[in-house]
């Protein structure tokens, strides 16, 4: 199916390159990648002003394209496919622990919940030797990750620094998030 997506001649002031059936092949690959990604999938462990791990996250096995996609044609032959995914609900969960002087180990749960969860992807399809190489995933990129709710535990008098805390996690749940997904994306294409 890739092979249909290149014009004859591609140029990259070209319109052309702009086919319809690009939304089916992205939705192949979706299919294929849904199939590829584990739900619930393992996150790597992080260290930051407290150390978390056993990761874990769900919400992945209905990963489904967000809107129109974008061909970006960058010559002759090669192409560049922009889309946007997203999924209903994405959820996680890590254990955190921080080490304190003199005392035992603090430890919980830093759990989070997004409804509002959008990423965007660049793929490259090349044609060599007029075949079409695998498909390369050139950029997975978190473009929203609002309203997440953010819940820790074990925490005690520390409440405090839940808003600054809250801000922190966001933002590695983000990180980690797009590496864990990077990898079975990239094996997806592959298959292609």
């Amino acid at each position: 199916m890739a092979f249909s997506l290149f014009p004859a001649e591609c140029r990259a002031d070209d319109d052309s390159c702009k086919k319809p059936n690009v939304h089916d092949y992205l939705d192949e690959i979706l299919l294929k990648a849904r199939k590829e990604l584990d739900d619930p999938m393992r996150l790597p462990p992080r260290s930051s002003f407290v150390e978390l791990s056993d990761g874990i996250l769900w919400g992945l096995s209905n990963i489904t394209r967000l809107g129109d996609v974008k061909i970006e044609c960058v010559d002759q032959d090669t192409i560049v496919v922009k889309a946007k995914i997203t999924t209903d609900e994405l959820k996680g969960r890590y254990t955190w622990t921080k080490e304190r002087r003199n005392k035992s180990p603090r430890e919980g749960y830093v759990v989070f919940i997004s409804n509002d969860f959008v990423a965007e992807i660049d793929t490259r399809i090349k044609k060599n030797n007029g075949e079409i190489t695998h498909p390369v995933l050139e950029r997975f990129e978190i473009d929203r990750f609002k309203d997440a709710r953010v819940e820790i535990t074990g925490m005690g008098f520390f409440t405090w620094a839940l808003g600054e805390m809250t801000t922190l996690f966001s933002g590695v749940f983000q990180r980690a998030i797009a590496h864990a997904v990077r990898a079975p994306w990239k094996r997806a294409c592959r298959g292609k």
